[in-house]
């Protein structure tokens, strides 16, 4: 099954519980969800959308933590039989409580990063960069 198909159907699904799955894409930003879900009451989400057994890659993995830390909730649907359970859980949820989890794919975490402590000498204080 192809990525085409599953989105075909999550917007059919979406369509018939009500709401709009519009196509969403950003021209100064990459890595942003398939799609922007809008339901009845105000509700908003992300869901991007994959082949059986695909996952999302870092930077949609990234743009998922940014979006999800605004209170948006972000999901993967790679398969038809998690299309329902993702609607079902948008339709029980209200903006402001926690996002649900354990819907649609599983999203591997975002690998920890651990910057370098490098020579700090010369470096110069947040005080003598900006003006008071």
């Amino acid at each position: 099954m192809r990525e085409s198909e599953v989105e075909h159907q999550f917007v059919e699904a979406v369509r018939a519980a009500g709401g709009q799955a519009l196509k969403f894409t950003s021209q100064s930003m990459n890595g942003v969800p398939d799609r922007l879900v809008l339901l009845l009451g105000g509700k908003c989400a992300f869901v991007e959308l994959k082949a059986p057994g695909k996952q999302m890659r870092l930077l949609q993995r990234k743009r998922r933590q940014q979006l999800e830390a605004l209170g948006f909730p972000v999901f993967c649907v790679d398969r038809p039989e998690q299309i329902q359970p993702a609607i079902d859980a948008l339709l029980q949820w209200n903006p402001g409580e926690p996002i649900p989890q354990g819907v649609g794919a599983k999203i591997p975490e975002m690998p920890a990063v651990t910057l370098p402590q490098g020579n700090t000498q010369g470096a110069e204080s947040e005080s003598e960069v900006m003006p008071k």
